[in-house]
C-alpha cells in the first residue's frame, strides 16, 4: 500500500503560525486585564488554520497539523469569549459593591 501524499509542505507554514497563535491565545485568555487580546489572536488562529487546511487539502498534503490548529483556535476563541464575560461580570459586580 502506497502513501499518495506529496512531499510538499503546502499550508504547513500557516498551520504552524496558527498553532503558535492558538497556544498564545489560550495562555493570554486566563490573564484578567489583557484577555481581550486573546479574542484577536484566536480569530487569527482560526483564519490561519482555515487557510492552511485549504492549501494542504488542495495540494493533497497531510492536514493533521491544520486540523489540530483549527480545533485549538476554536477552543481558544470559546475560552476567551467566556472568560471576557466572566471577568466583566466580576468587575461589574464589584463596582456596585460599596
Amino acid at each position: 500500500m502506497e502513501n499518495n501524499f506529496k512531499t510538499s509542505n503546502s499550508g504547513e507554514n500557516f498551520s504552524i503560525a496558527a498553532l503558535v497563535l492558538g497556544i498564545i491565545s489560550i495562555i493570554v485568555a486566563f490573564i484578567p486585564c489583557i484577555n481581550v487580546v486573546a479574542l484577536v489572536t484566536s480569530l487569527l488562529t482560526v483564519i490561519f488554520a482555515a487557510v492552511g487546511l485549504f492549501r494542504a487539502t488542495n495540494a493533497n498534503c497531510p492536514t493533521l497539523l491544520a486540523k489540530i490548529s483549527l480545533i485549538l483556535g476554536i477552543v481558544a476563541l470559546l475560552f476567551s469569549i467566556i472568560l471576557v464575560l466572566v471577568y466583566g461580570l466580576i468587575i461589574g459586580a464589584l463596582s456596585f459593591w460599596d
